[in-house]
């Protein structure tokens, strides 16, 4: 693909491998796992785990993902200001 985009003459940006900051699912465990906690710090076993995780999914709102998307410029610009290296996000 990289020889492909070259002889397109398509530049290509560096892309910090593994980036948290700009894996938005990464963005979406925190919030289950912030929800999660709200309710039941240590659940008893799998089955409650389970059900947790099933519960608190479901009531993470549309309006969550679509300020996740819309951060995403913001963390971006942060990212390339970092030179690449982890940001506050």
């Amino acid at each position: 693909m990289k020889n492909f985009m070259e002889e397109m003459e398509i530049n290509l940006l560096p892309w910090p491998g593994q980036s948290p900051d700009l894996n938005p699912i990464e963005h979406l465990w925190d919030e289950l796992e912030r929800r999660i906690r709200a309710k039941q710090n240590n659940p008893k076993n799998v089955g409650v785990l389970e059900a947790l995780l099933q519960e608190c999914w479901s009531e993470i709102s549309c309006e969550v993902y679509q300020k996740l998307v819309e951060s995403m410029n913001r963390k971006i610009e942060a990212v390339i200001k970092a030179h690449g290296y982890p940001t506050r996000y």
